[in-house]
């Protein structure tokens, strides 16, 4: 297979990640309740967080066997794995040049590691962190304990900017634009700004993990409705209300689209 076919083969896809099952079921993007792509098994370990980067690999963080595994796509065995300095890992990013950024709530540390490496450049004390997030000029954002901690390249010391605490899912536009998850409500952060634009409701259950597509176009968030979870999604920046995009009861929080939004330099 071409390049170019490989690339066109990751394209337009969702990945749901099932923490209890061990899984990524993947669909297309297109539609409501797109078609079932595949599903990858091998190397997952109760995956908590997923994300694609730049070349459409999908990555996973494992707090089942504290790894991070990713996969090229169209593949099911991962091409990298990394368990050094994983230690009950949640929150997870790739930025533009393949570095994965990996959260560890087992030791409350952030670990930095360079495109295809295993062992971290970098480890910085965090507290509590679950979410994460890169922006186009390579500053790392943290969803920590304390609130949203924004990590300048190279640096273990963060800065607080300022939002309210104990934040959720962080997701970072190309503008530099912040959106956060807090309880029932999907907020948008001008750059710079500690106050939000915009608030978006979720009406119809406990949201989890965001994901922004790569054109910046289209918001996605997993959500608990009832007993089964739900995948939903909002036009960004104006859409007003989230509406269902998956509802095949497949996944539960584990959310990724692809291409998704790997920014940096």
């Amino acid at each position: 297979m071409s390049p170019d076919a490989k690339k066109k083969k990751g394209k337009n896809l969702i990945y749901w990640g099932n923490y209890d099952n061990n899984t990524i079921t993947i669909y297309s993007s297109k539609g409501v309740n797109g078609k079932e792509k595949g599903q990858i098994t091998t190397g997952l370990s109760n995956p908590e967080r997923l994300f694609v980067d730049k070349q459409l690999n999908v990555y996973a963080t494992n707090i089942g066997n504290n790894t991070v595994t990713a996969y090229k796509p169209g593949a099911t065995t991962p091409f990298l794995t990394i368990s050094n300095g994983v230690n009950s890992p949640t929150g997870l990013t790739v930025d533009a040049a393949g570095t994965v950024y990996c959260a560890n709530v087992g030791n409350d540390t952030i670990t930095v590691y360079p495109k295809g490496e295993t062992s971290p450049s970098l480890t910085i004390p965090a507290t509590s962190p679950e979410y994460l997030a890169t922006d186009s000029q390579d500053n790392l954002y943290a969803s920590e304990g304390p609130g949203i901690i924004e990590y300048a390249p190279g640096s273990s010391t963060g800065t607080n900017l300022g939002l309210p605490s104990y934040p959720g899912a962080v997701e970072v536009d190309k503008q530099g634009n912040l959106i956060v998850l807090y309880g029932a409500e999907i907020e948008y952060f001008p750059k710079g700004s500690t106050q939000p634009s915009k608030e978006i409701p979720v009406t119809e259950g406990n949201p989890f993990a965001l994901s922004l597509s790569g054109n910046n176009k289209e918001l996605y968030v997993s959500l608990e409705a009832g007993t089964p979870f739900v995948i939903q999604n909002v036009a960004y920046p104006n859409g007003t209300s989230l509406s269902d995009k998956l509802t095949t009861d497949t996944g539960l929080w584990p959310l990724a689209v692809s291409p998704d939004s790997a920014l940096g330099k």
